[in-house]
């Protein structure tokens, strides 16, 4: 009897030791595979006015203590000027914290708000060998009016990556002129040298400017005249005329356009609208003569689809689910084209890692094609190590214990729906302190609907159908109650109304009334 109670004794032993190895092993896994670098895209100055120069940079965390070769895209374009890293290749110092600044300052000419493009990192993981990629947050800007920055304006284009390294501007005059100015690599041998010029040769040469010179101002003087021929065949085409009635019916005005001629009846145009702080456009081609895929949008077009899109319940589960694994929403887009639009909604984690939910909406809001795509699970080196050792345990125990050991039993630990719901209400209390508003609110609502789903059997139904299903099973000032919270909820949840304190404080005494002392 005590030999087997020893062997009892040696048993328990031995699985303890094998829990802590094993906790140990997954807990150095989840940290080692959290690792990742992080950008920041930063403008050092917020108090911008027009003729004002802009400068830009990022900003990097970098976990591994060691230099790492990256690969940035970045576009910074703000309206018809602005700079577009198409590639560059950079070493990041081997330091916790680093930054890279752009040589090229972006001049601000017109006024208004701006949003820059998220920047896209590229390297290697140094210590899983797999590339990966990271986003920085776009950045939104506001120039006031200031000083008129001259006439010029033009889109930087650097491509610096495989040895090779190019630098493009295309300059935009008030007529909209394009000029492409480019400069490459080139090699010269290390003992060649240029000829003295004669001063015949300096006169020829002075010459040459002067040619040049009237040829780009003929240059000029040509696009103008096809910008206007081709103006005057866009605002005198039917469709045209037809949209831009739409919109001032609407109380929209014109805004200013950009047309871009290649000849005098055929290029590309986009003319904006205003009205307060709605916007719209109509844009298009024109070929020979003959109109091209004209469109028009505005901002109450888009907020409108993403309401579809939002009320859409395929979307929303896709939404919690994500959420639900620590993501966050960082960007919407919805790219309106005739009869169907495309939309994507890009996430982000803390470890910057990057999720997606993408489709086509139809302009009756009919969500088609919509798709969930998540960051693929890095390959966790430590398992086949698991494996081994929990293979050898095995052959262990089995050449060991001749006798089966006895089963462990592990009790079932029931939970009060109650208190978790209560404890949720306090975490999306905490979460609104801590400034983030939206994400309290939907805490708020889940903490009413794990509260039914615990006390009533409910699973995953919309705020309808829960109260559909409690009605007649609670009193009315119960079932209202339920009415106002999730009404007060989803408004916010699903970009209807910004979240306040005051609707955030009556939507806590409503879920605490619903869910009891």
């Amino acid at each position: 009897m005590m030999q087997e109670g020893e062997k009892m004794r040696k048993y328990n032993i031995l699985i303890n030791i094998i829990t802590i190895t094993l906790c140990l092993l997954i807990l150095f896994s989840c940290t080692a595979s959290a690792k990742q670098l992080t950008v920041t895209k930063v403008i050092p100055n917020t108090d911008i006015k027009t003729g004002d120069s802009i400068s830009i940079s990022l900003e990097f965390d970098n976990p591994f203590n060691r230099s790492i070769p990256l690969t940035i895209q970045d576009n910074n374009i703000l309206g018809s000027s602005g700079l577009e890293i198409q590639c560059y290749e950079y070493t990041l110092p081997d330091k916790p914290h680093s930054g890279i600044s752009y040589d090229f300052p972006t001049i601000a000419y017109s006024s208004g708000d701006f949003t820059l493009d998220p920047a896209t990192v590229t390297y290697n993981n140094p210590e899983t060998g797999a590339q990966e990629s990271v986003r920085s947050e776009p950045v939104k800007i506001n120039i006031k009016q200031g000083q008129t920055a001259g006439q010029q304006q033009g889109i930087t284009k650097i491509y610096n990556c495989g040895g090779v390294s190019m630098q493009s501007t295309s300059i935009s005059s008030s007529s909209s002129t394009s000029i492409s100015i480019s400069s490459g690599n080139q090699q010269t041998g290390q003992n060649s040298q240029q000829p003295l010029s004669s001063p015949g040769d300096i006169q020829q040469e002075a010459q040459d400017m002067q040619n040049l010179k009237k040829e780009m101002e003929r240059q000029q003087q040509e696009q103008q005249r096809s910008q206007q021929e081709l103006k005057e065949k866009i605002e005198n085409n039917s469709e045209f005329k037809n949209l831009k009635e739409k919109l001032e019916k609407q109380g929209y005005t014109p805004e200013g356009q950009n047309i871009q001629p290649e000849s005098n009846d055929t290029g590309n145009f986009d003319y904006n609208f205003k009205k307060g702080e709605e916007s719209a456009n109509i844009s298009g081609r024109i070929n020979a003569g003959k109109m091209e895929n004209i469109q028009e949008q505005s901002t109450e077009d888009i907020k409108r689809l993403m309401q579809e899109i939002e009320r859409n319940e395929t979307f929303r589960e896709m939404y919690r689910t994500l959420y639900d694994k620590g993501f966050n929403l960082f960007s919407r887009n919805v790219d309106i084209k005739q009869n169907i639009s495309s939309f994507e909604y890009l996430f982000s984690n803390s470890q910057g890692k990057n999720a997606s939910i993408t489709g086509n909406v139809t302009d009756a809001g009919e969500i088609k094609d919509i798709r969930l795509k998540e960051p693929e699970p890095a390959y966790q080196y430590w398992i086949p190590a698991v494996l081994i050792l929990m293979l050898g345990i095995y052959i262990f125990l089995k050449s060991w214990l001749k006798e089966k050991p006895a089963v462990l039993k592990i009790e079932n630990t029931s939970f009060d729906p109650e208190q978790k719901a209560l404890s949720m209400l306090e975490n999306a209390i905490s979460m609104f302190n801590n400034g983030r508003e939206k994400e309290a609110f939907m805490e708020a609502s889940n903490a009413v609907r794990y509260f039914f789903k615990g006390t009533a059997g409910i699973h995953e139904l919309t705020s309808n159908e829960i109260i559909r299903s409690i009605k007649g099973s609670k009193n009315e000032g119960h079932l209202q109650d339920v009415k106002d919270c999730f009404m007060l909820c989803d408004r916010v949840k699903f970009a209807k109304f910004e979240p306040n304190r005051q609707d955030f404080d009556i939507v806590v005494e409503y879920a605490k009334r619903i869910i009891g002392p």
